[in-house]
């Protein structure tokens, strides 16, 4: 992924915290990233066939707008092992002090999941340093 001044890379470590299954999966939660200006609150849902659906928001609580969000959901097995990936992506930009809802289809259920901001641009002057 091409990294500019503007971009900020996040490796999101996550505390996991079970919640009630929906379906036969239970989501691990993820209350922030790295850089604590973006926020992630999400849920599994059931998408087309019955197949997993990560459905939430991202929150800018920072003071210029982001765009270009990228978002990374890891499917787990019941020992927290990774048993597959998917990519989602944030459509348009989210406002300061705003939030964007998303939906991301699962390729490879998992016990859990595990969702991390992967990159996003600040915008609007200079770059947002970390």
């Amino acid at each position: 992924m091409k990294t500019t001044r503007g971009s900020v890379l996040l490796g999101a470590v996550l505390t996991l915290a079970t919640l009630e299954p929906s379906g036969p999966a239970a989501a691990a939660s993820a209350t922030a990233t790295v850089d604590s200006r973006i926020r992630l609150d999400w849920q599994v849902g059931t998408g087309h066939g019955g197949r997993p659906l990560i459905l939430g928001y991202v929150y800018n609580d920072y003071g210029r707008p982001a765009s270009d969000v990228v978002l990374y959901v890891e499917s787990l097995d019941g020992s927290g092992g990774v048993v597959g990936h998917t990519y989602g992506f944030i459509r348009g930009v989210v406002q300061i002090t705003d939030r964007a809802y998303f939906e991301i289809p699962v390729r490879a259920a998992g016990a859990s999941y595990r969702v991390s901001v992967t990159a996003l641009d600040w915008k609007g002057g200079g770059g947002a340093g970390m």
